[in-house]
């Protein structure tokens, strides 16, 4: 097993829970209506009820994380010598499924992450004191975009471009 299969393992066991916590803090703080969109001087002009956003938000949750889960379970039971006798990373297995399990966790780390972020900000932008309308929270999207593309994009580019290691 690799050190980054073995990391990103690590992390994306720690990042549900603190997903969890994240979410059930941010339940107990926001206001009663939480404003989802605001107005360009900064005043709140659209509404969700805490409870909707509590369901709605753990749904997206839940159901992201079962979803890569799932799919992930269901890729590593492909024979990939059968798709792509050619391949290297097919002759391998065990360094083709620990990639795709170390892909697979970043993915759904990252996804975690992005989730935790987006309550802070969002309950950020809510709090009644210490409220942080001033701070353009813009770069959370534009972040998460770039982030989310480079783990989209790096595990063709490993399996075209590179060989399996040695070792495994």
């Amino acid at each position: 097993m690799s050190i980054s299969h073995i990391f990103f393992n690590l992390l994306r066991r720690v990042s549900m829970p603190l997903l969890a916590i994240t979410l059930i803090a941010c339940y107990f703080i926001f206001p009663d209506d939480v404003a989802v969109h605001h107005t360009s001087s900064g005043r709140p002009d659209d509404f969700i009820s805490k409870q909707t956003l509590f369901y709605v938000a753990f749904g997206i949750i839940i159901g992201m994380n079962l979803l890569l889960n799932l799919l992930r379970t269901q890729i590593q039971k492909i024979n990939f010598a059968k798709l792509n006798a050619n391949s290297v990373w097919a002759a391998n297995p065990v360094a083709l499924k620990n990639l795709l399990d170390a892909w697979f966790s970043a993915l759904i780390t990252f996804m975690n992450a992005f989730m935790i972020v987006f309550l802070i900000a969002l309950n950020r932008i809510n709090r009644t004191e210490d409220q942080h309308l001033d701070i353009n929270y813009d770069w959370v999207t534009v972040g998460g975009a770039i982030v989310l593309l480079i783990i989209l994009f790096y595990l063709p580019i490993r399996l075209l471009y590179t060989n399996p290691a040695k070792a495994e």
